[in-house]
C-alpha cells in the first residue's frame, strides 16, 4: 500500500535529471569564466613582458603566465572530460546522472573547489604584483 504522505509530487528521476543538468551548467559557466579571466590576465602580463625588460620583473611575470596557462589547461581538461554542457548528454531514457559525464558529483565538486581555490590564490598574487607595478609607475 502506498502512503499518500510519502508520495513525491514530481517524478523523482525527472527532478534529479534537472538538478544534474543545472549543476553541470553551473560548473561549465564557472570554468568558462575562470578561463576568460585567465586569458585577460595572461594578455596583460604578456603586454607587460613586451614593454618592460627588467631582470627583476620578467621572472615573476613569466612565472604567473606559466602558472596561469597550466591552470587554464587543467580547467579546460576538466570541462572537456567531466562537464556535460549539452542537452544530448542526459538522454531521459538513461538512469539519472549515471553517465560518466554526470555521475561524479563528489569528485567534480572537489576538483572544482580545488581549481577555483588555486585560481583565486594565483589571481590574488598576480593582482598584488600588478598593483605594485602601478604604484611604481611601471604600468
Amino acid at each position: 500500500m502506498t502512503d499518500s504522505q510519502t508520495a513525491l509530487p514530481f517524478d523523482e528521476d525527472a527532478n534529479m535529471l534537472i538538478n544534474c543538468r543545472t549543476q553541470h551548467q553551473q560548473w561549465n559557466q564557472a570554468l568558462m569564466k575562470h578561463e576568460q579571466d585567465i586569458n585577460q590576465l595572461v594578455s596583460l602580463l604578456t603586454d607587460l613582458l613586451a614593454q618592460h625588460n627588467s631582470s627583476r620583473l620578467r621572472p615573476r611575470a613569466i612565472q604567473y603566465v606559466t602558472r596561469f596557462n597550466r591552470l587554464k589547461s587543467q580547467l579546460r581538461r576538466l570541462r572537456l572530460d567531466m562537464i556535460c554542457s549539452g542537452s544530448a548528454c542526459f538522454p531521459t531514457e538513461h538512469p539519472i546522472c549515471a553517465e560518466p559525464h554526470a555521475g561524479f558529483y563528489t569528485g567534480l565538486d572537489l576538483s572544482m573547489h580545488r581549481l577555483s581555490d588555486e585560481f583565486s590564490t594565483l589571481s590574488t598574487g598576480c593582482y598584488q604584483f600588478l598593483s605594485v607595478l602601478v604604484s611604481l609607475n611601471l604600468l
